[in-house]
């Protein structure tokens, strides 16, 4: 694991690189939005008064075969739609899906890196940033990061009742799942973008989640985020990943994908949950189920 903020703290690093952060939501906000978000230059009476804030927020750098990853974790819901709202509709109030429980950004325009690029430049002795400047900023990349924002909840909306978890404890894996599930998304963009089979991935995603959570992967459990069993289908997320055609099937494929949580199961009974995201990348290459 690499950096790691907390609380307060988080945002307002966040807040240094992408002064959008400072905008409030509102609908006559996208000038100063814009102005921060594609000038770097923060609203004169800037502050993130508009964010609650918590203590168990957290911003970390998770370190993956494909580099490193930031996350920030928002706990309370109504900053996560806050964030979501400047960072993703241009500081514009408007609604987010209940539904959504994290998200990527990617391409972001990092102030940061700017500031740190036109500092070394300065230090070098070079006398020209503004033509430095225009001249890194055509490169492919330059100055961009991407961001995962996570809230917390329940993960895939299953009651701690269901899984083996006390509530409390149950959130807080949840978090875990959540955040470690979204960097696994971003490997294998990262690394293998033509490689997709949704169901697959799916499941990939919430193994590197349990294993980076719990130690383990839980076919039971997954057996309950999916909504697959033995007999079939009984309601769950694999839905979400099936076309028309493969949904008239879904039962058969519910059995199939619940054969191959059994198999996955024991095939990592005695692997190191610590390596979950080289374990994901040799899943990707040799997949259990072709959906």
């Amino acid at each position: 694991m690499g950096n790691t903020l907390g609380g307060r703290a988080a945002i307002e690093a966040l807040a240094s690189r992408f002064p959008q952060l400072y905008v409030a939501p509102a609908d006559d906000a996208e000038e100063a939005y814009k102005r921060a978000a594609l000038s770097g230059i923060a609203p004169e009476d800037a502050n993130l008064d508009h964010f609650v804030g918590d203590e168990r927020d957290e911003l970390r750098e998770v370190e993956t075969p494909a580099g490193p990853i930031e996350v920030l974790f928002l706990a309370n819901r109504a900053d996560f739609e806050r964030f979501l709202q400047i960072m993703g509709h241009r500081a514009r109030p408007e609604a987010i899906a209940p539904s959504i429980g994290a998200i990527t950004y990617r391409g972001l325009a990092d102030w940061g890196k700017v500031a740190d690029a036109a500092r070394a430049y300065i230090e070098s002795g070079g006398d020209n940033w503004p033509a430095e400047f225009a001249r890194l900023a055509k490169e492919p990349g330059s100055f961009r990061s991407e961001i995962i924002a996570i809230s917390g909840g329940p993960y895939s909306n299953i009651a701690a009742e269901r899984t083996p978890f006390g509530p409390d404890e149950w959130l807080e894996v949840s978090r875990e799942i959540r955040l470690h599930h979204e960097c696994a998304h971003v490997v294998c963009r990262r690394l293998m973008p033509d490689n997709i089979a949704p169901v697959w991935d799916e499941v990939t995603a919430d193994m590197v989640g349990l294993l980076c959570a719990t130690g383990r992967f839980d076919a039971s459990l997954e057996d309950v985020f999916l909504g697959v069993s033995e007999q079939g289908y009984v309601g769950g997320r694999l839905e979400e990943y099936l076309d028309e055609e493969q949904r008239e099937r879904i039962d058969d494929i519910a059995r199939e994908v619940h054969a191959a949580l059994v198999r996955l199961e024991e095939d990592l009974a005695t692997r190191d949950a610590s390596q979950a995201f080289d374990i994901l990348l040799e899943m990707k290459r040799s997949p259990l189920i072709a959906y």
